[in-house]
């Protein structure tokens, strides 16, 4: 079934997929795990495609590392089937979710890292605040004879496939094809061509060929590298490797990105002698690109480049420094921990803040006892794979203190806690509640949706403090408010008349249904107990 594979990660399709679910797991006794990324669609929309598969192949090589043996197969966009027997199967997903945590950050903005997340609209259109991408992990139940990959992905909330970089009727290329005969301005020209590139419009290739090799603008040709790594057919792939011999920095530069976004893995090897280029920005891009593309044979000219005199201007020697760096965590592996915390422990190496940044990249108990050693706060990169439990343990009284803080600090707090296994102290619990009394918002939102997924129960003081904070006028934010009647619906833990007056009576329709819910399922919930004869808790 060797032509039964998915384009972009190169891993068994989904004619395989489900040979693998019947012949493993209905006749045999091994487990399937669906995986998705959660809100992929909108960072997808917000970002572009092109990065989006890159988060895609990012994460099917981590699947394949994680789970070695196993079988991991791509149904398509961002859905993962992995099967495999026993808890190192179960154990090397946590570590996969917990990689794929650690490398995410680097696919977005510096802006966006500090904010913690995007604001875009999420699937229903709503316009709200989404945190750093993050994977679901659904396992198959008891009931093998049902399992499917339609069955698993309808557990998983799909009830259909979304498709993905959809053209629209009419395309581009005609219009950029006469932006060239009239000498439409640049700026304009330049969207046109990446706009090409955006719609994966296959019928632009031969007038991006023509900008790529003729005499334009190096601006011109530097987006049509792009453009070019965008569709990414063979031919693209063909270009962009000839263009890396360009007279012009950029549009070498260009081309090493485009390559990355079109191969992955496959485009190292025909990148890396660019490491020798006369530009520190060709250079950069190799560095980082190197990562981008999980190339793990390069590692070794990362690790150079992180310890090594960059020709040229001393800025170069940073920068570059960095750019290996980022790469070094990108490809984020924990054999690599010894030799960043080399880094931070020298008085004498530069730049030590992003030696420490990929450190925590890569995790292990390295990571964490610099985390300890010499912070108040979680960084907002920290894979916790490999980390031990006394060692989790001091981490979870840094976050927990940390919520009281201001943000970006309580935005990497709550991250930590989403991604920490172990059952949560006395005192994370009872910080949790406080807080309660101080966020607003999305962090409200989801410290109250970590608390429900960890079953914690709602208690008189949660109730209080909010209601207070009502009363008093303080803007909570109605989808945070209908989150919190949610939890307190679900997991129960105070009376329906808690709620009469700070919460049905309120004028915000969304938080009154929200809180009358809540009054049925807690009432539901009392008056079951009273038919049986039992005590109201």
């Amino acid at each position: 079934m060797m032509h039964d594979r998915n384009p972009l990660t190169g891993l068994p399709g989904n004619i395989e997929i489900q040979s693998k679910l019947e012949q493993l797991v209905v006749h045999g006794d091994s487990t399937a795990a669906y995986i998705d990324i959660v809100d992929f669609k909108p960072f997808n929309d917000y970002y572009g495609f092109a990065l989006g598969d890159s988060v895609i192949r990012r994460l099917g090589q981590i699947l394949e590392e994680s789970v070695p043996g196993c079988f991991v197969g791509h149904i398509g966009g961002d859905d993962f089937i992995c099967v495999g027997k026993g808890s190192s199967f179960s154990k090397g997903i946590e570590i996969a979710r917990q990689r794929f945590r650690s490398i995410v950050p680097g696919f977005y903005t510096h802006r966006d890292r500090e904010l913690g997340g995007i604001e875009t609209f999420d699937r229903e259109g709503s316009y709200r605040f989404l945190p750093l991408l993050d994977i679901a992990v659904v396992y198959a139940d008891a009931e093998k004879s049902t399992v499917t990959v339609e069955s698993l992905a309808g557990k998983a909330g799909r009830t259909k496939k979304l498709l993905k970089g959809q053209q629209v009727a009419s395309p581009v290329f005609p219009v950029l094809r006469k932006a060239l005969e009239l000498e439409y301005s640049v700026q304009n020209t330049k969207a046109l061509i990446e706009a090409c590139g955006v719609l994966r419009e296959e019928g632009a290739v031969d007038i991006l060929e023509g900008v790529l090799h003729g005499h334009y603008s190096w601006n011109l040709r530097k987006s049509a590298a792009l453009a070019l790594g965008y569709i990414g057919n063979s031919r693209c792939t063909q270009l962009l490797q000839s263009a890396l011999k360009d007279s012009n920095p950029h549009v070498r530069t260009r081309s090493v990105e485009g390559l990355v976004v079109s191969m992955g893995r496959e485009a190292g090897p025909l990148i890396a002698p660019l490491l020798k280029d006369r530009s520190t920005w060709v250079r950069r891009a190799v560095l980082r690109g190197t990562g981008h593309a999980g190339w793990y044979q390069g590692l070794h000219y990362l690790k150079d480049a992180a310890t090594g005199i960059a020709p040229g201007a001393g800025i170069n020697t940073s920068q570059e420094r960095r750019a290996a760096l980022e790469g070094i965590a990108m490809l984020g592996k924990s054999e690599d921990a010894e030799f960043l915390a080399e880094l931070c422990g020298s008085k004498d190496y530069f730049p030590r803040d992003a030696a420490c940044r990929a450190l925590c990249a890569v995790g292990t108990d390295l990571a964490a006892d610099f985390v300890i050693e010499r912070s108040t706060v979680i960084p907002d990169v920290l894979n916790l794979a490999g980390i031990s439990s006394s060692n989790l343990r001091k981490l979870e009284v840094i976050a927990a203190r940390s919520l009281a803080a201001a943000d970006p600090v309580v935005t990497d707090a709550l991250r930590f806690f989403e991604g920490f296994s172990p059952e949560f102290s006395k005192s994370t619990d009872a910080e949790m509640r406080k807080n309660l009394g101080n966020l607003s918002g999305d962090l409200f939102r989801r410290l109250v949706v970590l608390m429900d997924s960890r079953n914690l129960a709602a208690d008189s003081s949660c109730i209080a403090r909010v209601a207070s904070r009502i009363d008093s006028g303080e803007q909570i934010g109605s989808s945070a408010l209908s989150a919190f009647l949610g939890w307190v619906a679900h997991r129960g833990g105070v009376s329906p008349g808690s709620l009469l007056m700070s919460f049905l009576r309120r004028d915000s329709r969304p938080v009154a249904a929200s809180a009358a819910i809540a009054v049925r399922s807690l009432a539901s919930r009392d008056l079951t107990q009273m038919e049986n004869g039992e005590t109201i808790s």
